[in-house]
């Protein structure tokens, strides 16, 4: 396979609202979009760390696609090189990965006349149902679980905030409380303690990335089915997390965990235990 054109194109989109976290505001996501061609046929990709929770920077997914760039520019390649040099020029780089893999495996499934999804998996869905965002859509908007940002705000204010929301969105509605390592020990089993009075789905990474003991001891002291996010970086920190018995759900981002590749290492590795 031969790439005849290769396009970075930087982008700013600001939000339509203000995103809150327990961190930080977010108005915008910056990142580049990725497209390779070859023949008649377009792939697309994307990367956009995030500021904060991402370890690399636009600079660096720059340099990494100049250096994957050079490496296939003129050259006719398998497809199994390509994801190869893929993964040597994008070591450290996670959303600059999953930006060449969805590139790459776009143009794969369009050269077999597939979507992308029963490409890379024969039985994919053909639907599948995502929460929604308080703050950001409404109650007549469709959505049968909704994320809640937690952790910036006082734990009586918290009560509330969950009462005006299982009146606004209805009792059937389940809820998932997103935390992004807010809490402490104590201050989780308590949180976690009024939240069993709603309808809660679970709650995403309570305690810092690193307390992975803590984790696994909150377990103990909730109902409330834990997830995390934060915490779950790559493989590596996939065993650690099971070895510690710290999560109920995992919650991927491929643009920290890297592309298809290392998700799915990630997802056999969470069926298997």
């Amino acid at each position: 396979m031969k790439i005849s054109e290769f396009t970075v194109t930087p982008f700013s989109i600001p939000f339509v609202k203000p995103l809150k976290t327990s961190r930080n505001t977010y108005s915008h996501r910056e990142g580049i979009w990725l497209n390779l061609k070859r023949d008649n046929l377009s792939g697309w990709g994307e990367a956009a760390p995030l500021p904060g929770f991402s370890n690399e920077y636009l600079k660096e997914i720059h340099y990494a696609l100049e250096g994957f760039h050079q490496a296939i520019d003129g050259e006719s390649v398998e497809k199994e090189e390509l994801l190869s040099l893929a993964e040597l020029h994008t070591e450290g780089n996670p959303s600059t990965r999953f930006a060449i893999e969805t590139a790459l495996y776009d143009l794969f499934s369009q050269e077999e006349k597939k979507s992308l999804a029963s490409y890379l998996n024969p039985n994919a869905l053909t639907e599948i149902a995502v929460n929604g965002i308080t703050g950001i859509h409404m109650p007549g908007d469709g959505f049968m679980v909704m994320k809640v940002k937690v952790g910036f705000r006082n734990l009586f204010d918290e009560i509330e905030h969950m009462v005006k929301l299982t009146k606004s969105f209805g009792k059937e509605i389940l809820f998932r409380l997103d935390a992004n390592g807010a809490f402490d020990l104590p201050q989780a089993i308590r949180f976690c303690k009024e939240m069993e009075a709603f309808n809660i789905d679970y709650i995403e990474q309570p305690l810092p990335a690193e307390e992975l003991v803590d984790l696994a001891e909150l377990s103990y002291h909730t109902e409330i089915p834990i997830a995390v996010d934060e915490s779950l970086t790559d493989f590596n920190s996939a065993e650690k997390i099971i070895e510690n018995q710290a999560t109920d759900v995992f919650v991927i981002k491929p643009m920290v965990s890297g592309g298809f590749t290392d998700c799915k290492k990630i997802i056999d590795l969470a069926k298997t235990e």
